[in-house]
């Protein structure tokens, strides 16, 4: 996932999500310190608050490169992250008391000691309440941990933490002023923004691994003909390949086509391909300072799984031995694209 989307994600839907329990927290800790400690014990809890989840992503992406995942793997992961999301809704929603127990919880007794930190009026308590917050996460903090482990990798893991807890602070520092005075406001309004903002996430991250698997119902697959009709496509000519030549982008040989697909921070370029069905493909996959998904290309239906590094090249050989329209797209389905055998 692109660290900009992420950090979005902290700066929306992940501080209001989480203000429920860790905004209260910190709401009580400031209202007990002293007016003129107030500025100094929020900067202290945020800072404690983003050095503590960058270890934690630093763990996590080591746990992750130590397994090293496979892709059904990481969509597993991804699917409990969307399970995640949409469960946290549920519970903004008010929609049935068991959407509380979804959240990991922590022990009793370590519950206990978080919330007798605010209490104390030292420096000490805002570090060790910030700190402290790892082990209450809320929903959508609980999905950047699972995509953290499904990187691999301990520096893309503690960046996602990083993002996504930057993200987080202006939410944060807003209620550690106003949270007490504006409670009802923030629970009534935002919570409801919030909770369709995750359903959105959680139905577009579950989309995202119905892409990778090349399912025959995914949201662009729906909108498709919709887009279509209201686009000037339909009024087009469909190209067909005449005998001897080559569709845009393919070059052919005596025993193979050769297709070239510039990997981006974007996506992929081109990200429609037509190839002849029965002659082996050679496909070359070029990255330049790429740090996004697209790194990871998957072309379920022929069985091609490729990871780059950010700037690198890679070639991969397969024959499609059937017709039709099938997706390529990264490990997450944030990117995707087609290649049509005719």
């Amino acid at each position: 996932m692109n660290l900009t989307v992420i950090f979005l994600t902290g700066l929306t839907t992940g501080g209001i999500s989480c203000m429920a329990v860790q905004g209260g927290l910190l709401a009580s800790l400031v209202s007990n310190q002293k007016e003129k400690n107030t500025a100094t014990s929020l900067v202290f809890f945020l800072v404690a608050k983003l050095l503590t989840h960058i270890l934690l992503g630093f763990l996590l992406g080591w746990i992750g490169s130590a397994i090293t995942l496979s892709v059904g793997a990481r969509l597993v992961f991804q699917s409990i992250a969307a399970f995640f999301m949409l469960a946290t809704a549920a519970n903004l929603l008010q929609l049935h008391p068991i959407f509380r127990y979804i959240a990991i919880q922590p022990p009793k007794f370590l519950q206990r000691f978080v919330r007798s930190t605010t209490k104390s009026e030292t420096i000490f308590a805002p570090v060790v309440l910030g700190a402290a917050t790892i082990f209450i996460p809320c929903g959508v903090t609980q999905a950047m941990e699972v995509l953290a482990i499904s990187t691999g990798s301990p520096w893309q893991g503690a960046s996602i933490m990083a993002a996504f807890t930057i993200g987080t602070m202006p939410v944060f520092a807003g209620i550690g002023y106003l949270a007490q005075t504006l409670k009802s406001f923030w629970q009534d309004s935002f919570a409801k923004i919030a909770a369709t903002a995750l359903i959105i996430m959680g139905i577009w991250s579950f989309n995202g691994v119905l892409l990778v698997l090349d399912a025959p119902i995914t949201l662009q697959r729906i909108a498709h003909p919709v887009v279509y009709f209201f686009s000037d496509e339909r009024f087009k000519p469909t190209p067909v390949l005449q005998a001897g030549s080559t569709a845009p982008g393919v070059v052919e040989t005596a025993t193979a086509q050769l297709v070239k697909i510039q990997v981006t921070n974007h996506g992929y370029s081109p990200n429609k391909i037509q190839v002849k069905a029965g002659k082996p493909v050679e496909l070359t996959l070029q990255s330049k300072e790429t740090y996004s998904c697209a790194l990871s290309f998957i072309l379920q239906e022929f069985g091609v799984a490729v990871d780059l590094k950010p700037t690198d090249t890679k070639k991969v050989s397969f024959t499609p031995n059937k017709k039709g329209t099938f997706t390529f797209s990264c490990s997450m389905g944030m990117y995707s694209g087609t290649l049509e055998v005719i």
